[in-house]
């Protein structure tokens, strides 16, 4: 037989390995990954909207913008002549030119607007103020207001300034850039997904596969081999239960062969002790007739007991080889069973009444169907009978009858006796129950067995009708 190598598999064969690979070449493609992905961004960017790239307007921060106009206006509180205010405020719109640009003096007045603004009061009140600081900044504009003075977070000194410029010249968090890198960066991540999905897929796939084989009987009810796939811990557990199923194949093919070697002894025994059997039976009988003593008589009466219960022995090694083997031919048909046992009991009372066993037999006048074989269930109640006779006559009681058992009417057999499991030099061993318990399976009965020191009760039952 082939030597199986039960060796631990390689580190690098094992399913950890494999996996490890998987997450390790994730994180070393990520320098690759994100610069590839930057200069993809770029290329498809440039190859496909080259007139947004020419056309694309000066984009400014938004926190730049603010803290350049307080500054602004912080310098300005040191010279807050009207023409510097102007001066500064046109240079910073040549600088900015889509921003719009307004100032209102201490007295409250608007003046210099860069460009022209409607809605605009001439003279402003606090109420004016207010609500325009409070709508200076909206969903499509951004706007800053700076009070020109020392601290420009506070009203007074010169008057304020407010800068507003539409939201669409502001720096975003997404561009077409940025889109097309986070498409690029979610689908390395569905590639990692899919990878790991496909490693567990096949893990899932092997290990179903495995099962099945586990599940799946031949003909001789024993699981069948798997195809082996690679050397790693599930491919090791696969080579473990092929080598278990030749294990189980040959122990099968061995028990086959011991079987058939047992049933041919069996039958080559019972046909080779029966002819010895005759030829002794034959000088008995002689001897019979010959002028004794009453002790020889007596042997010869023993010898005569001891020959017929060795034949009967055979008859049930015979019946057993029989039976074992499938090959016990049985006729069922539906027929009254209390019939058969009517007969079978008449044919045993005379050897109770000579045992002095009190025979008490209740059964109806109507009939119990049952399927079964006459000559078998007749064979049945015989030994059932004869080991009543031999094991527990002590208890000189026979009781036949029918009773409920599992919801049905059962045949009852019972006895007095000491019960199975009392010591008894005469015993055998228990081929007549094994040859009962052979047959009532090929009819399809039940057969259960009460016993105690007070007695044994057998009950036989239809299977077919449990519930």
């Amino acid at each position: 037989m082939r030597k199986t190598n039960w060796n631990k598999p390689k580190f690098r064969n094992s399913l950890l390995s494999r996996y490890m690979l998987i997450i390790a070449i994730a994180f070393l493609f990520i320098p690759v990954v994100v610069p590839t992905g930057l200069l993809l961004s770029l290329g498809v960017n440039y190859l496909l909207f080259p007139e947004k790239k020419l056309e694309q307007p000066q984009l400014y921060n938004s926190v730049d913008l603010e803290e350049m106009w307080h500054n602004e206006a912080r310098e300005l509180a040191h010279q807050p002549q009207p023409e510097t205010i102007d001066a500064k405020l046109k240079e910073i719109k040549a600088k900015y030119p889509e921003v719009s640009l307004f100032w209102v003096d201490g007295e409250e007045r608007t003046r210099l607007q860069l460009p022209k603004q409607a809605n605009l009061p001439a003279n402003w009140s606090t109420e004016d103020a207010i609500s325009y600081m409070k709508t200076a900044s909206n969903n499509n504009t951004f706007g800053v207001v700076a009070f020109i003075s020392e601290k420009t977070d506070e009203p007074g000194g010169e008057g304020f300034m407010v800068l507003r410029i539409s939201r669409e010249y502001l720096r975003r968090g997404s561009s077409p850039d940025a889109s097309f890198y986070g498409f690029f960066m979610f689908c390395m991540l569905v590639i990692f997904i899919l990878l790991s999905y496909l490693f567990f897929r096949n893990i899932r796939k092997r290990l179903l596969n495995l099962e099945s084989g586990m599940t799946r009987t031949n003909k001789n009810g024993l699981p069948v081999r798997i195809a082996q796939g690679r050397a790693d811990e599930i491919g090791r557990l696969e080579q473990a239960f092929n080598h278990m199923v030749d294990k189980l194949e040959l122990g099968k093919q061995r028990e086959q062969e011991e079987e058939k070697l047992r049933k041919n002894l069996i039958n080559n025994l019972s046909h080779d002790l029966r002819t010895p059997l005759t030829v002794l039976s034959g000088h008995i009988y002689t001897l019979e007739k010959e002028p004794l003593s009453s002790e020889a008589h007596e042997s010869l009466r023993l010898m005569k007991t001891k020959m017929n219960d060795l034949d009967h022995l055979i008859d049930h090694l015979l019946s057993y080889n029989l039976l074992s083997s499938g090959r016990y031919a049985m006729s069922l048909k539906q027929q009254d069973v209390l019939r058969i046992v009517r007969v079978s009991a008449a044919a045993w009372y005379p050897i109770w009444e000579k045992s002095e066993l009190e025979v008490d037999i209740e059964l109806p006048e109507e009939p119990l169907i049952w399927e079964v074989d006459e000559q078998a269930f007749r064979r049945v109640l015989d030994n059932l009978f004869q080991n009543l006779h031999r094991y527990a006559s002590s208890g000189k009681y026979v009781g036949i009858s029918t009773v409920l058992r599992n919801g049905q009417l059962a045949l009852l057999i019972a006895d007095h006796g000491p019960g199975f499991d009392a010591p008894t030099p005469s015993k055998g061993a228990g081929l007549g129950l094994t040859i009962v318990d052979l047959m009532m399976k090929q009819m399809k009965l039940m057969l259960e067995i009460d016993s105690s020191s007070e007695g044994t009760k057998i009950y036989i039952y239809p299977a077919s009708r449990i519930s």
